[in-house]
Order: structure tokens, then C-alpha cells, then sequence
């Protein structure tokens, strides 16, 4: 099985209320040819079947509204979608939100990602850490 890359954000990021924001990634290992990042998204190289493991953390002192995560893609349909009541994600995991899928990427067609989140507490919440861990399943 091909190991795990992981692509994160360099620190905390104080996210505003109502208001979809990207989450600029950075490569956390040696690239591997198949996944670069430009402008904070990740652009695939090479086609393939690729394994997409989503995590983003949101501050636990603040568990009013809700928290959403997504990553985009650039047919419009998101590869993971969440929209979660904050006190309901504290309850379940601590206030991350995991999410597993795949798909596959190609050069030219669909070959970038995101990680994009929203929340609406009606006051900035801070995302203390998130990442897109990439896997290279099959071609």
C-alpha cells in the first residue's frame, strides 16, 4: 500500500462567521511527483485512484452553531461534505471533523482540491489545525 502524503495548514486560522474560507495547505513531507500545491490547493500530477482523508480541528471552547468542512473540487461536487452542530461534534470526536473518500484524479480534467470550511456561531471561531492526507490507490 502506498504510504499516506499529508498536506496541512501551517498554523491556526481564526475562521469568520457565515463566511466559506479556504484553508491554505502546505506539503508536511518530500513530494512525490503526484500532488503539488499551488495557492494553498493541491493539483495532481499524475492520474489515478487516490484515497482523500479530511481532518480539521475547531476550537473546543466555542460549541455554538454549526461547523461545516468541504472539499472542492472542480466539477462542484464536493469528494467530502459536512455540516455539523458544534456541541454534537465536541460530543463525537472532540470537535474534528473526519471524513474518508476517493476519486480519481487526472491531469487537465479533475486535478485540483480544496479544503474549504463555514461556520456560523456569529463570531470568529479558530480551526487549530487541518489537513488532506492523500493515498495513490490505484491508476
Amino acid at each position: 500500500m502506498e504510504p499516506l502524503q499529508c498536506f496541512a495548514m501551517p498554523g491556526e486560522l481564526l475562521v469568520p462567521p457565515c463566511e466559506l474560507t479556504l484553508l491554505l495547505l502546505a506539503s508536511r513531507a518530500e513530494p512525490t511527483g503526484d500532488v503539488e500545491v499551488t495557492g494553498g490547493r493541491l493539483v495532481f500530477q499524475r492520474r489515478g485512484w487516490y484515497e482523500v482523508l479530511l481532518t480539521v480541528s475547531w476550537d473546543t471552547t466555542d460549541a455554538t452553531g454549526h461547523r461545516f468542512a468541504h472539499t472542492a473540487i472542480p466539477d462542484h461536487h464536493p469528494l467530502h461534505s459536512e455540516a455539523i452542530e458544534a456541541s454534537v461534534l465536541q460530543s463525537l470526536s472532540d470537535g474534528r471533523q473526519l471524513l474518508r473518500g476517493n476519486s480519481v484524479f487526472e491531469p487537465g480534467e479533475v486535478d485540483t482540491i480544496s479544503l474549504e470550511v463555514w461556520q456560523d456561531s456569529g463570531r470568529p471561531v479558530n480551526v487549530t489545525a487541518a489537513s488532506l492526507e492523500i493515498r495513490r490507490l490505484a491508476v
